[in-house]
């Protein structure tokens, strides 16, 4: 059931970001990298937000730690993100929608196992 409700909160993030991401770009014409990270830092946030109430709802670390380490893992998946992102558009040459999804899905795995091993741990 955990998979489940990680699977189903992880989409609606992954949505959020991906359209954000395509709003950041095409209508305010941002660099896709820089998009990338704003999407990213958004996508997080609510991220954190239903993680915890509705994911994992305990944890055996106070709530400080609990968020510092949240957002210690999702910078680390940021930097993963930006990595693949940059190395699917700039070095393999595909198209920046196609790279955005397949970033989003390798960073996804990476994400569940640090959230459910380390950070939200009961």
């Amino acid at each position: 059931m955990q998979i489940f409700k990680f699977a189903l909160a992880g989409a609606f993030c992954a949505g959020i970001e991906f359209i954000s991401f395509f709003i950041l770009i095409d209508f305010f014409k941002l660099e896709y990298l820089v998009a990338n990270v704003i999407s990213i830092i958004i996508a997080v946030t609510i991220n954190y937000v239903l993680s915890r109430a509705f994911v994992f709802q305990k944890s055996r670390y106070s709530k400080t730690n609990e968020m510092l380490s949240f957002f210690f893992f999702s910078l680390l998946a940021l930097l993963l993100n930006q990595f693949i992102l940059w190395f699917l558009v700039d070095i393999i040459k595909l198209d920046v929608r196609l790279c955005k999804a397949i970033a989003i899905a390798m960073v996804a795995f990476f994400s569940y196992v640090t959230k459910k091993h380390i950070v939200f741990k009961a």
